[in-house]
This record gives structure tokens, sequence and C-alpha cells, in this order.
């Protein structure tokens, strides 16, 4: 079943790539990128990914065909430690409901992103997202999220606003 489900994602990247090249400009009559480039950009990226993530289950298919054999799913080591404890298979409490929470969290922190992109502007959006992201997750390195909540959305901004000319929402101190 994963090999189908690559393969379905590698068709799809491929078709979201072309339907892009079909239908948008990738430079301007200056020489500049145009709407097109992005999506250019994220299409090869997903059909990069796409491809490694088909090949490598379709290995993990042909071996299973010429041993016999399913590849057991190795469950993280805390998780491991948990299962031993309680007595029962690792397999029950990894992917848990745990996860579904931390989905959930991050699933409204990008709806609260993209409403308050408008009001507070790209940059700053983009630095709150990080900061609220990194210390919901990452919790015992206040120096790196700090860092990194303040350089990433840097050099997006930078990338997109000042190398891209691409239009963001601009903040009401003008960035």
């Amino acid at each position: 079943m994963k090999k189908w489900f690559a393969a379905a994602l590698l068709l799809l990247s491929i078709g979201y790539t072309v339907y892009g090249l079909n239908t948008l400009t990738l430079l301007t009559s200056s020489g500049r990128p145009a709407a097109g480039f992005f999506p250019l950009l994220i299409g090869v990226l997903l059909i990069i990914s796409s491809a490694v993530n088909l090949w490598g289950d379709v290995k993990e298919w042909q071996k299973e065909r010429v041993t016999g054999v399913r590849a057991p799913h190795r469950a993280d080591p805390e998780t491991e430690a948990k299962a031993d404890a309680m007595g029962v298979d690792a397999h029950a409490l990894d992917g848990g409901p745990e996860y579904g929470r931390d989905v959930f969290i991050v699933f409204v922190y990008i709806c609260i992103f993209v409403g308050i992109m408008k009001i507070v502007g790209a940059l700053l959006a983009m630095i709150l997202f990080m900061l609220a992201f990194l210390f919901t997750f990452n919790r015992g390195h206040v120096v790196g999220n700090l860092i990194y909540s303040v350089a990433l959305p840097g050099f997006l901004y930078g990338l997109f606003k000042i190398l891209l000319n691409a239009s963001l929402p601009t903040s009401p101190f003008g960035f």
C-alpha cells in the first residue's frame, strides 16, 4: 500500500509542476522571477522527494517479496521502554493520541499565523509563529529557539521581499 501511495504522490507532484509550467510565467520581461518561479521550485522539490520515497518503498516491497518477511516497524527507544514496563507490544503505544494532539497544535498555530499575517505583517507573523512552534516542541533550548525564530524568518523575508521582490503583507511599522 505504501508504494502505491508514494506513486500517487509522485504523479500528483509531476502534475502540479506541469500545470504550473503551463499556466504561469517563470520570468518577467526584465528577467526577474515571475509568478511561476516559486511553484516550479516547489514542484521540482516535490518530484525529487516523492521519487526518493517511492524508490525506498519499492525496494522495501521487493525485499519483502524475496524474503517473505515484512520489515518490522521500530518504535523509538522511549516508547520501547514504556511498552516493556507495561508488558505490551510497542506498536500499541507508538503513534498514539499524543501525535494527534501535536498535529492539532500545529494546525492551530498555522491558522493563527495566516490570520495575523495581514495585521502584523509577514516578518513579525513568521517570527511569532516560529517562537510559538519552537517553544512548544523544543522547550529546553531557549537561546537556539530565539536565534532560529529570528534568523529563519529574516532569511525568508529577505529572499522573498528583497531578492524576489514578492508582495508580502507589511506591518504597521513598515516592514
